[in-house]
């Protein structure tokens, strides 16, 4: 065990249902990440976000000239169905991590479902950050402001 990391799995499913059709729930997802996206990585609201609903595109965090974080790498794609990215989430050393947003049409809502797998050196707290940071975005942040357009408090 290494500076409190070792070597651990964690997988994390979640589902929940937003009231808007699935075209208007991935455009929030991808094009309009950085109005609800609240956890930045550069401890300032002054960052910006953006995802390349593109494989090979990236889901970036930029801040001051050319500094930044890569928060994860497009590595499939089927507007408006699904997106699947690997990439650290914040975490730090030698972690493999994968997540995906699956979207599926229920009447006129959407049901969103989320998976996340990281395997290598872990905190032990990560999957409960994790966890409970999913349901923040998710099922709070990104559902208020895809049904209400309220967006979080980034400051």
């Amino acid at each position: 065990m290494e500076n409190g990391l070792k070597l651990d799995t964690f997988q994390i499913e979640q589902e929940i249902t937003i009231n808007a059709p699935r075209g208007q729930v991935y455009k929030a997802l991808t094009e309009e990440i950085d109005q609800w996206w609240a956890y930045r990585l550069s401890g300032t609201a002054k960052s910006t976000l953006t995802l390349e609903p593109k494989v090979g595109g990236r889901f970036l965090e930029t801040w001051h000239n050319d500094e930044g974080a890569l928060w994860g790498s497009v590595m499939y794609v089927k507007a408006p169905e699904e997106i699947r990215l690997n990439g650290l989430l914040g975490m730090r050393g030698a972690v493999n991590s994968a997540y995906s947003f699956l979207l599926e049409d229920k009447g006129d809502e959407t049901i969103l479902k989320v998976s996340h797998h990281a395997s290598g050196l872990l905190d032990p707290q990560w999957k409960e950050m994790h966890d409970s940071g999913w349901k923040e975005l998710i099922g709070k942040f990104l559902k208020e402001y895809v049904e209400s357009g309220k967006k979080p408090d980034l400051s």
